[in-house]
């Protein structure tokens, strides 16, 4: 074969080879192709580092997909079924429900093809020095108000980026910036995979709201108290908490305006709150709080019949006319005392346990003084007990795990505690119970003939459970290419014209060649 002829060859072969592989690119990149419960959009874009959640009554789980966009939950899916969930970076969330899944067993291709999210960007500063302003917080939330809110942090240079899970739709974008004041600016139209550009924020100086919180008796300063500032309405303004010496500042979000002051449930104090605080934006202004040391309500809970010691009850007082409030929780020989919120008034007391209760009225407390031997007797239904321990195979103690009583005298339940223990000490007539004991990721254990006497302990009734085995859910994640109808049209045409000009060679290399051969 001569050696231009060769050439020629080669180079149709080529251009050729370019405009077949382009036109079927083109061709795959606008249609969608079900592979084994995969939908993939062309490109093939798998995701990286998406996370991935499984959740169900029957447990939890989580991943993150790898380079190929590939993940497995292993771990705390008992058999059940589930919602899997997945979020990236730049795309839009995706759900599946009602995943099946059978402990020790894979539940696979659970796959999803995310949608290209919309974007919001813009710049954030000072409204009196222009300086752009860092690491202020900015919020988009769909303006109908459904939906998550999406969040981001501006950078050094007061810019910021929202880039994931904004569909088609109309939000609004609020800032959170320390030192200023809330922003909000709504009606931002965005479209998916096209981002919405100078958003621009410009926040005003808050307003400072400062002081010291002492004890009115001994002036001794206050610390790790609480203080709360309201406008009119009882809108938000700002929090702090007061240091060990007593000194508190808050200067985030206080417009111009007339704002409440509060203190609120301070321990072994009175709550107060002060009004009529004039702010404005950029100032300073100061809020001394002086707290009335707590009155004191102590007493103690005994059964009606028998009167033998309620422990981990309830006892409550409030009072009618200036609305103080105080709780406590009875110890273990029944006695408690409450020492917090509690002014100079007249109270109701009330006591309770499960469905038994008692109260008393008219219970006069002074600030700074306790009020003793407030007690309370209730007609609980004479139980026995059962404890015992709740552990795992290796014997290390389950918290949480759930214990439950059953038999024809009664019934009853408890949770375990940090070291795995557990008792049942209410709504256990004399007979004999089965009980169960069972935790997330754990087969359920019993133990039957177990004898109860009222007032009495039965000890020992103990468990040790054994792992249930996990199910997996496995599954791809890929993504759709960005819509950017301004960077297709250049493609389309570049795959048109190189078909083109392949075609147009072929022929006039055919009619050449056909020449050359004539002569």
């Amino acid at each position: 074969m001569p050696k231009r002829k060769l050439i020629a060859n080669l180079i149709l072969m080529i251009l050729l080879s370019a405009a077949i592989n382009v036109s079927v690119l083109a061709l795959h990149s606008s249609s969608k192709t079900v592979f084994s419960g995969i939908v993939y959009a062309s490109p093939m874009i798998p995701v990286e580092g998406a996370s991935v959640t499984a959740s169900g009554s029957e447990g939890y789980g989580f991943a993150l997909t790898d380079s190929s966009g590939h993940y497995s939950i292993d771990e705390g899916l008992m058999t059940g079924n589930y919602t899997v969930e997945v979020s990236a970076d730049g795309y839009l969330d995706a759900i599946v429900e009602d995943v099946a899944v059978t402990g020790g067993l894979e539940t696979s291709n659970v796959n999803f093809v995310l949608g290209v999210s919309g974007a919001i960007s813009g710049k954030v500063t000072d409204a009196i020095s222009s300086l752009p302003l860092a690491g202020v917080i900015v919020e988009v939330q769909n303006a109908t108000g459904s939906g998550t809110s999406e969040s981001a942090f501006t950078d050094a240079n007061g810019d910021y980026l929202v880039k994931t899970n904004l569909a088609t739709g109309t939000y609004n974008v609020t800032t959170f910036s320390t030192g200023h004041i809330a922003k909000a600016v709504g009606g931002i139209a965005v479209t998916a995979g096209i981002e919405t550009k100078n958003v621009d924020l410009t926040l005003e100086k808050s307003g400072t709201i400062f002081g010291t919180v002492t004890d009115s008796v001994s002036s001794a300063p206050l610390a790790s108290i609480s203080i709360w500032a309201s406008a009119a309405g009882g809108i938000f303004g700002g929090y702090a908490i007061t240091n060990a010496s007593g000194q508190y500042s808050m200067n985030t979000n206080l417009a111009t305006g007339t704002y409440n002051v509060s203190a609120l449930y301070p321990e072994g104090h009175v709550s107060k709150t002060i009004s009529g605080i004039m702010v404005t934006a950029g100032a300073e202004t100061a809020a001394n709080l002086t707290l009335d040391p707590s009155g004191i309500i102590s007493g103690r809970v005994t059964e009606s019949s028998g009167g033998q010691p309620v422990a981990e009850a309830n006892v409550a007082a409030y009072s009618g006319g200036f609305g103080y409030f105080g709780s406590a929780e009875t110890n273990a020989t029944g006695y408690y005392m409450m020492s917090s919120g509690l002014g100079t008034e007249t109270y109701t007391v009330m006591a309770y346990f499960g469905s038994a209760y008692n109260m008393t009225a008219g219970v006069s407390v002074v600030a700074g003084s306790e009020t003793s031997n407030v007690d309370f007797m209730l007609d609980i239904t004479p139980s026995g007990t059962i404890t015992g321990r709740v552990t795992n195979s290796t014997g290390s103690p389950i918290q949480f795990a759930s214990v439950h009583a059953e038999g024809p005298y009664g019934s009853g339940d408890a949770s375990t505690d940090s070291n795995g223990d557990y008792t049942i000490s209410s709504g256990l007539g004399t007979g004999t119970y089965t009980v169960n004991a069972s935790a997330t990721g754990y087969s359920m254990m019993s133990v039957s003939d177990v004898n109860v006497i009222v007032d009495q302990v039965t000890p020992d009734v103990n468990f040790q459970l054994s792992t249930m085995p996990s199910g997996r859910i496995s599954g791809r994640v890929e993504a759709e290419s960005p819509a950017i109808p301004e960077l297709q049209q250049p493609i389309l045409v570049f795959l048109v014209t190189t078909s083109l000009i392949a075609v147009a060679f072929a022929k006039f290399h055919s009619a050449r060649t056909k020449r050359t051969e004539l002569f």
